[in-house]
């Protein structure tokens, strides 16, 4: 058919698969690649080199005037190569904006799926329509609730009657834009506890500025809230502190004075029936003061902590000595302690921590009306391998849910003898330690006291192990 053929239109065709394969440099070149052919195909016929059909080159070369219309072939060849080799090239540039794009767009959205993960603050995002969209892990443990079970559900649905405060800042804010900001508030996490916490909701809003649904940060305030009460108890400690010390040896002189002239009277004079009573009573009574007394010079001069690294098994030991040799015991009072085989080391004042945890020991028997059984354990929390954990359990009744926080507060007891300084003694010890005593109700037992110390180790085989692998050395056994 020659230059006037149809399948001309195919010399294209290797052009456009050279600009989508190989890009501008291959369009180019198979540009060029055809016009070498179609130019010595020319040459070739119209020197009669090459013998041709009746409908040739040649023939069309002679009736169309000679090597131009070649020529005008080969340039419209090379233009076309060039316009498509440009946009073979701005495709790739496109191609891999969108790829970089998209890597970039995944990269951050593994960051920030990072961050939410491992942020101790919980986020809930809502949509326009009040339904959950996003809820990260902290959230989940906040508000116990599970992200595969609640995404896409109603937030009213969810937590309005646990969290109605919570729920109702949500919904104002996605109608009315109303911004909640470090809000402190307490809520039901579903398990019958009540939690503090601080609550900020703001609107999500899209870039022309219309409101699309709802964002809440919050977190679980209820370490900081015992946190503030113990400074408040700490700030009532030391005003008391201060108190006692200036005014125990005033009133301990006296009442020694007090003390001796009654013995000495009830030694000269022949006390019998109601006198012989009031006698007694002076006595009781003068013992009581001077306890409280002694009790208050404790609290305001508790000697300097000399700490050093002791196995608690050995504190332990001591103390099951201690408490078996008591004969102010009733004959059912019974000791069951439970300890690692492996020893576990903190950094403590030994003397001290014995009068702490006696003290809890006999708390817990004197709930028990001095017999029945006292548990004591000692463990690595494996939810906070830096710490140690020595528990005291007994089978008396519990302690009153509005008394669990009142116990290490001075001068509160439930005792009809106590000196409501016992605990908070014990509480200010640990605390110096930097550790924390713990009160609550155990189901189908009674009182459970938790002693959290700073761990240092454990002893095994001889060596100190420290850190994550220490709960690798641990073994329960009974004493």
């Amino acid at each position: 058919g020659g230059l006037d053929s149809r399948l001309m239109v195919f010399l294209f065709v290797p052009m456009a698969i050279g600009a989508y394969e190989l890009r501008r440099s291959g369009v180019l070149a198979s540009a060029i690649f055809i016009g070498l052919l179609l130019s010595s195909y020319s040459l070739l016929t119209t020197s009669g080199l090459l013998t041709l059909p009746e409908f040739s080159l040649r023939e069309s070369v002679n009736n169309n005037g000679g090597l131009i219309q070649v020529q005008t072939l080969v340039s419209l060849l090379l233009v076309v190569g060039y316009i498509a080799g440009e946009m073979a090239a701005d495709f790739e540039r496109r191609r891999r904006a969108v790829l970089a794009g998209e890597d970039e767009l995944d990269r951050m959205r593994r960051e920030t799926r990072g961050i939410l993960d491992n942020m101790g603050s919980g986020v809930l995002t809502l949509d326009r329509d009040g339904l959950v969209q996003l809820l990260n892990p902290a959230a989940e443990s906040i508000l116990g609730v599970d992200v595969d079970v609640v995404r896409g559900r109603k937030v009213e649905e969810l937590l309005g009657q646990r969290m109605p405060v919570f729920v109702a800042q949500l919904t104002d804010c996605i109608e009315r834009g109303r911004v909640t900001d470090r809000c402190e508030l307490h809520v039901d996490r579903g398990d019958g506890e009540s939690i503090p916490l601080g609550v900020s909701v703001h609107s999500l809003d899209d870039p022309s500025g219309k409101r699309v649904g709802a964002v809440a940060v919050f977190k679980d305030l209820s370490n900081v809230v015992q946190l503030r009460e113990r400074m408040r108890t700490n700030d009532r400690l030391a005003a008391m502190g201060e108190l006692s010390a200036s005014i125990a040896h005033e009133i301990r002189n006296p009442l020694a004075s007090i003390r001796g002239s009654v013995e000495l009277l009830e030694g000269e004079l022949e006390l019998e029936g109601e006198n012989e009573r009031l006698f007694a009573l002076i006595r009781r009574e003068g013992a009581r003061l001077n306890r409280l007394i002694e009790d208050f010079l404790e609290y305001a001069r508790l000697r300097p902590l000399q700490p050093r690294n002791t196995p608690l098994n050995k504190i332990i030991d001591d103390l099951a000595r201690m408490v078996r040799s008591r004969d102010d015991l009733d004959d059912m009072a019974r000791l069951d302690i439970h300890m690692p085989a492996s020893e576990v080391v903190v950094h403590v004042d030994e003397e001290l921590m014995l009068q702490v945890f006696l003290n809890l020991a006999l708390n817990a028997y004197d709930s028990m009306e001095r017999s029945g059984t006292l548990t004591i354990s000692v463990a690595v929390a494996t939810e906070a391998p830096g710490e140690a954990i020595v528990r005291f359990l007994d089978e008396g009744s519990g302690l009153p849910a509005e008394n669990l926080e009142k116990v290490f507060e001075p001068f509160f007891t439930t005792k009809p003898h106590g000196t409501g300084l016992g605990l908070p003694l014990a509480n200010r010890v640990v605390v110096n330690h930097d550790g924390r005593l713990h009160a609550r109700n155990v189901d189908n037992a009674g009182a459970e006291f938790s002693v959290h110390l700073p761990l240092v180790g454990v002893m095994h085989e001889g060596q100190l192990i420290k850190g994550p692998d220490a709960l690798a050395c641990l073994g329960t056994q009974p004493v």
